[in-house]
């Protein structure tokens, strides 16, 4: 056997354990870069909670710790009885709610409409639900607080309601169009020859089918709604309609700003919509990688 006969096996002996070596390497690589980003992400969520939990002569101890040595929950009792913050989060749970089912519901059945119905104009109507979020929110502003004014919802929540609908619904109508889409069609059409209307079809065959996306579209606009600050600091001027976000900026006055106890609103408001999202993430995830794929 010659050494022309051996270097093609040479070659693909080496290859072989080269592949895998690349592979570990590659897989290695991955998890730091994501280890990385975890700890990055995570680190703010942890000093907000330790911060939180520091007696106020603590907070600015140097040199700084991370974890208090005698942890204390004086803030969160600050919070809860001797701020609005309890009512602020009763105002973000009703306007985050009535946003998220409004926007199910218009924006669920507009986006049937362009994904099933076709009609001049489709592409023109799609593209356009779109421009909205290109606009800055500054620009925004002034339009619709005039809206919002001239309806005579200013100091409401269903001011609120309008200003978030502004932001949610066009983008959850674009969504919930993907959504649809990625029902196969043909399932719809048997049903409607085996007698269903349209309405018993959709019913019947195309909620059950788009349960995870209608899930994740609920959520994001619930979210969407409760983290919504710029809007709802403009129409909101009492604490009858003010929400979690803008009841946070109490916390700071003109010469010094309550540390401990904002840290503790922050954590009583972000805590509970992280816990709840990591129970139906699941839903949430299945429902955004939907519309990648139609049929």
């Amino acid at each position: 056997m010659t050494a022309l006969d051996t270097a093609p096996r040479r070659r693909i002996r080496g290859r072989r354990l080269g592949t895998p070596m690349l592979a570990r390497l590659g897989a290695g690589v991955s998890y730091l870069v994501l280890g990385s980003l975890a700890v990055f992400g995570l680190l703010p969520v942890v000093v907000m909670l330790a911060t939180s939990l520091k007696p106020s002569d603590q907070i600015f101890r140097i040199p700084a710790e991370l974890f208090p040595s005698s942890p204390t929950f004086d803030h969160y009792v600050n919070v809860f009885t001797s701020s609005d913050m309890p009512r602020a989060i009763g105002n973000s749970v009703l306007a985050a709610a009535l946003t998220a089912a409004i926007t199910l519901v218009v924006g669920g059945t507009a986006g049937y409409a362009i994904a099933r119905i076709r009609f001049r104009g489709t592409g023109p109507v799609s593209i356009a639900l779109l421009l909205g979020q290109l606009l800055p929110v500054t620009v925004l502003l002034l339009p619709l607080f005039q809206i919002v004014s001239s309806m005579d919802l200013v100091d409401t929540i269903p001011g609120v309601v309008v200003t978030h609908l502004t932001i949610v619904l066009p983008l959850v109508t674009w969504m919930a169009t993907s959504t649809v889409r990625s029902v196969p069609v043909e399932l719809e059409e048997a049903a409607m020859i085996d007698g269903c209307t349209r309405l018993r079809a959709v019913r019947s065959v195309v909620l059950p089918v788009a349960g995870p996306g209608i899930i994740a579209l609920g959520l994001f606009s619930f979210l969407q709604s409760w983290n919504e600050f710029v809007f709802a600091s403009v129409v909101s001027r009492s604490t009858s309609s003010r929400t979690a976000p803008v009841a946070l900026t109490d916390f700071a006055g003109q010469f010094q700003v309550d540390w401990g106890a904002t840290m503790a609103a922050a954590t009583v408001i972000s805590l509970p919509i992280t816990i709840a999202f990591l129970f139906v993430q699941r839903y949430f995830i299945q429902g955004m990688s939907a519309g990648a794929v139609k049929g």
